[in-house]
């Protein structure tokens, strides 16, 4: 994989002005960049436009990162950049909907290979069976041209599944697949899970599209009817 970012349309929310200008400084020159220092300047950004992914502070000058998960539930992509390093805090941001989460400092290189690992290949980005789509650019989900209303968690466990269409994961390895962590026994993979196959399930009664398995796990099958 080729771990340099280029041609994409990023968020950086952060209140920290010198970090501020060497994120500017690093990545503009191959990317349109946006900065924010709180929530509320990053939810005008994210109203106004498209954004390939957003790099996310957690403690911000009027208000605190998590908050953004709450105010947009189809964000693309969050990197979480944060000094806090508690295994509760890279919990939460995680089971938010984060795709990934980075302990500051970090050089801009580090950051950078940890976001072009969570951009796919814009010809990779958009899988459809029959009447059902998924986008992971816009983070949207249709069946019959009508949206299916997910967390960014149950997104993320989705175009997982999706992307390894026929197999079979425990709750386990979808969380250290995804979020490249141990999952620490957690059962918060199992509950957005639970409510993923429920919406599914609602939009498309007929048709078996997450098949779970005892002892083996959970499979995206693609049978849409």
């Amino acid at each position: 994989m080729n771990y340099t970012v280029c041609d994409r349309t990023l968020l950086f929310v952060e209140d920290d002005e010198r970090l501020k200008r060497e994120i500017v400084g690093y990545f503009s020159p191959a990317n349109a960049v946006f900065t924010a220092s709180d929530v509320e300047e990053a939810a005008e950004l994210l109203e106004k436009r498209a954004f390939d992914a957003v790099v996310l502070d957690l403690i911000l000058k009027n208000s605190m990162g998590i908050e953004l998960f709450r105010a947009f539930p189809a964000l693309p992509p969050v990197i979480i950049l944060s000094s806090l390093d508690g295994e509760d805090s890279i919990l939460e941001g995680i089971t938010s909907g984060a795709a990934d989460y980075v302990v500051k400092p970090c050089s801009m290189r580090l950051l950078e290979v940890h976001i072009a690992m969570r951009l796919l290949p814009k010809a990779d980005a958009v899988e459809t069976f029959g009447a059902f789509s998924v986008n992971a650019t816009t983070r949207t989900v249709k069946y019959k041209g009508k949206p299916i209303s997910l967390t960014p968690s149950e997104f993320n466990i989705l175009f997982f599944l999706i992307k390894n269409r026929g197999r079979y994961f425990t709750a386990d390895e979808i969380y250290e697949e995804i979020w490249c962590a141990p999952s620490l026994g957690t059962t918060v993979i199992r509950t957005h899970l639970s409510s993923l196959r429920r919406k599914l399930k609602s939009a498309m009664p007929a048709s078996d599209v997450i098949r779970t398995e005892f002892s083996k796990g959970y499979c995206f099958t693609g049978e849409i009817l």
